[in-house]
């Protein structure tokens, strides 16, 4: 019994700086999940038990919370420039109507531009999205 409180207190350790190593929202569900098994060993609970306990945990954690926390907690996403231009604000330089593409001067640059409004040359627009090399815009 007294060599399983050494094995979930160990896998704790491992699973929480293999975390901290790599960042993957993945061992540290098997962390928490080592946690209740740790204390039913400290209890003189049954082994099989124990590890029931931990396989069961493990699973409801990876799989129930780890997609909404991953959602969140978005990594290695980098935009690209045209996904950095939605929210910016820009100034129009040729009216856009709803029947026609006008232009937007956003950071130096200029951009085709539609919206659902029509929008006078040297209103301010905010990006909403960008459809293949035109700006979805408002007008602010």
């Amino acid at each position: 019994m007294e060599l399983m409180i050494w094995i979930w207190l160990g896998l704790i350790l491992f699973t929480l700086v293999l975390e901290f190593l790599t960042s993957d929202m993945v061992a540290i569900w098997f962390t928490l999940a080592a946690v209740p098994s740790f204390i039913l060993s400290l209890l003189n609970v049954n082994e099989i038990i124990q590890v029931v306990t931990f396989v069961t945990i493990s699973l409801i954690l990876l799989l129930l919370t780890r997609p909404v926390v991953m959602k969140y907690f978005k990594t290695n996403e980098i935009k690209s420039n045209v996904d950095a231009v939605v929210g910016q604000t820009g100034v129009v330089i040729k009216v856009i109507t709803p029947d026609t593409v006008g232009r937007v001067k956003l950071r130096s640059n200029e951009w085709s531009a539609i919206a659902k409004d029509e929008i006078a040359v040297g209103e301010h627009v905010r990006v909403l999205d960008v459809e293949g090399v035109k700006l979805i815009v408002e007008k602010i």
